[in-house]
């Protein structure tokens, strides 16, 4: 690593501690003007470092630039991070890294997102410093059922993460959107790298963004999207603690944690409104099967999604 990274690394294992430059200097055997030059290009790039005379150099607990150290600081699981200050899309960029050979559990991340991408093709606004925005890669020979189950751990490993950094309890919305106060906070887009021939999927590329703390929708999305409102949040803390709770997910029993996910629900036993093959249906929710799929009451008849997208009428969608 470079000075800088080093420096920084060091910053952030003694976040809101004073460390002296001098102090720096012999931990990483440079000289203090090595120091001090790092520590004026991570200012230049936003981090909240303040220097005290005759004391040192801290940084502070409001700092919130991503990096790849300060994610680390926080993993029980060492993996490789790739951060971006902007991107076209975490997701995107992910195959290529999948294609080229990219390890298992390797993380993308961003600042901001220039072409964001959600389910069906749609956008994911992605402003810069407002929210977290990142791709993981896992290499698995899974079916496809398999990988559905994976995108339904997911969303309960994101939940998990809020509820434990933050006290804050959002809703899933069938079958991997996270919604507070009514309005969709979190989106999560799973793409499959299969092998044709075996019919396996090879790996899984997991997109998740947050609005963590976005204020400024574009009107076409402000009646329907909201932020978890954290002004101060440690963004690096924060994805390590999706990564870490998804990571320790993975292995454990699917019926345990779709029991979690239905508790979670904000579409159990609610009037929606689904498309199955270009046809629009109104139905009941019933319930979500041991699969994962929503099985619901239609004009007499019952039917299961194994798929796709639905909409609650009414618009109730819990997490108040």
């Amino acid at each position: 690593m470079s000075v800088k990274q080093n420096v920084i690394a060091l910053l952030e294992e003694n976040r809101s501690k004073v460390i002296s430059g001098q102090e720096l200097a012999n931990q990483l055997y440079v000289s203090r003007a090595a120091i001090w030059k790092a520590i004026k290009t991570l200012k230049e790039e936003g981090y909240n470092i303040e220097a005290t005379p005759n004391k040192g150099y801290v940084l502070l607990e409001n700092s919130d630039v991503l990096s790849k150290q300060g994610i680390a600081y926080y993993l029980t699981e060492e993996i490789d991070i790739f951060s971006y200050k902007t991107i076209d899309s975490t997701n995107t960029q992910m195959k290529k890294l999948a294609i080229n050979g990219g390890k298992n559990h390797s993380v993308i991340v961003s600042e901001e997102q220039s072409a964001g991408r959600g389910r069906f093709g749609r956008s994911f606004y992605s402003p810069a410093q407002k929210g977290v925005y990142m791709s993981v890669l896992l290499k698995t020979g899974d079916s496809l059922q398999n990988a559905t189950m994976i995108t339904i751990k997911t969303a309960v490993a994101v939940r998990r993460a809020i509820a434990k950094l933050y006290d804050i309890e959002v809703a899933i919305k069938w079958v991997n959107d996270l919604y507070y106060r009514g309005k969709k906070v979190c989106g999560i887009l799973s793409e499959a790298i299969s092998d044709f021939e075996s019919g396996m999927i090879e790996a899984i590329i997991i997109g998740i963004g947050i609005n963590v703390s976005t204020d400024n929708f574009p009107l076409e999305i402000a009646s329907i999207a909201t932020s978890l409102g954290l002004q101060e949040a440690n963004r690096n803390q924060f994805i390590a603690e999706i990564l870490n709770q998804l990571f320790a997910i993975i292995d454990e029993d699917f019926k345990l944690v779709l029991n979690e996910y239905r508790m979670a629900s904000c579409v159990l036993h609610k009037q929606i409104t689904f498309n199955q093959k270009g046809e629009q249906f109104t139905g009941l929710v019933r319930e979500i099967n041991d699969l994962g799929n929503l099985v619901v009451s239609s004009n007499g008849a019952e039917m299961v999604l194994t798929a796709g997208e639905v909409s609650i009428i009414g618009g109730n969608h819990g997490a108040e």
